[in-house]
């Protein structure tokens, strides 16, 4: 029989090349959709995101918005590293979808092609999660408009000592009006052009009585300083949100009597 020899150079230069035609071939940039996690289907609407260019992951666990960071192993290709993941602490009726993503993104040490997205896997190789593309919602500044009860200053629940905080978006006219607690606000917000979920107040102005709901107003306005953008959550709640992606403002949508009557 004939035998084929192979230099330890050729052979090596097959490997990396090999290796970088795979690494190419996965692109896990963007919102994919949880479909299973360790083999069994979800409920609920996980999504993940992956923010390659700055870094970060987002998405939401089924109930709770989670963020984080992401990396890619750029000399061992299909390794990837999850960092600091975290959610906000809304309490759903069914959290065990959300646990089961939770438990997997920590382990999450790998990912490859699969014949309808990505899996997800761990440093074994095993597989935790399957993901499919998620075609992203559209984003309107318009579904924003209207008013909000602030029910979340930083992921913790409001506690009313005075009046109810709340905001109330004009969106014809970029205006914002509300209650940070204690004392009427008014202002303006924009956006950042070609952006569409972006989000920035301009200067408030309010009254300057003094009352019980005064520590909450302080809250509330160091929040509003911080918003970059915000998010409709699939609750139909809406959350504003710092440079850094994370939550700073938790708004429901006021349905009744306005609270600025």
């Amino acid at each position: 029989m004939k035998k084929t020899l192979i230099s330890a150079a050729a052979f090596a230069a097959v490997l990396l090349s090999s290796c970088g035609t795979a690494s190419k071939s996965v692109d896990i940039s963007g919102e994919w959709n949880v479909v299973s996690v360790e083999g069994k289907e979800v409920t609920g609407n996980p999504y993940i995101g992956f923010d390659m260019e700055n870094g970060r992951l987002y998405g939401n666990a089924g109930c709770n918005r989670i963020m984080g960071g992401v990396e890619i192993d750029s000399v061992n290709p299909g390794h990837i590293g999850l960092t600091n993941i975290g959610a906000t602490r809304m309490m759903c009726p069914d959290m065990e979808t959300e646990q089961k993503v939770l438990e997997a993104l920590n382990e999450v040490a790998g990912y490859k092609a699969s014949a309808t997205g990505v899996e997800l896997t761990d440093k074994d190789g095993k597989v935790l999660m399957s993901l499919e593309r998620r075609e992203a919602p559209a984003v309107s500044i318009n579904d924003i408009n209207g008013e909000w009860t602030i029910s979340k200053v930083d992921g913790v629940e409001i506690e009313v000592a005075d009046k109810t905080p709340f905001l109330s978006f004009n969106v014809a006219d970029n205006a914002v009006h509300g209650n940070g607690g204690c004392n009427i606000i008014n202002g303006s917000f924009s956006q950042e052009e070609g952006n569409a979920s972006s989000l920035k107040f301009g200067q408030m102005i309010s009254t300057m009585m003094a009352g019980p709901g005064m520590e909450t107003e302080g809250k509330v306005l160091e929040a509003m300083n911080k918003v970059a953008s915000f998010v409709v959550n699939e609750d139909g709640t809406l959350s504003l949100m710092d440079a850094g992606n994370n939550e700073v403002l938790l708004l429901v949508r006021n349905t009744g009597k306005t609270l600025s009557e």
